[in-house]
């Protein structure tokens, strides 16, 4: 075969891999089990019970709690809207808040807080 066809069905293959990046296969876990997996990427779910937006700190984040309200949250999704704001159509607080969701990321931890950093709406899937 050409080196054109090649690429074309490499390039093809992975913008297949990329634009679904939850697999079948991956068991999703509950948001209030999170902390167990630092470290770790997984699939989280659960309910966004409250959100906050500081538009004039640095790098203007967005805090996803879910579970329970904030300073009691099971888990929180942060993203750093200021940076990542062009690779979301929606403004995340305003629109995921009382939504369940599943979020895939890697699971860390900050100030004994379990966190879950997201930079774009597709790593983030409603359920109905």
């Amino acid at each position: 075969m050409n080196k054109l066809i090649i690429s074309t069905l490499f390039f093809v293959a992975l913008s297949g891999l990329t634009t679904n990046i939850f697999s079948q296969e991956e068991q999703p876990i509950k948001a209030s089990e999170a902390y167990k997996y630092l470290g770790e990427t997984k699939i989280v779910c659960g309910r966004i019970v409250s959100t906050k937006y500081l538009k004039n700190s640095s790098g203007g984040p967005i805090f996803l709690n879910f579970g329970r309200d904030y300073p009691n949250q099971q888990m929180t999704g942060v993203i750093w809207y200021g940076r990542y704001s062009k690779y979301f159509s929606y403004r995340p607080d305003k629109f995921l808040k009382r939504k369940s969701v599943c979020v895939k990321g890697l699971i860390s931890d900050y100030d004994g807080r379990t966190q879950l950093e997201i930079r774009t709406e597709k790593q983030i899937k409603i359920r109905e």
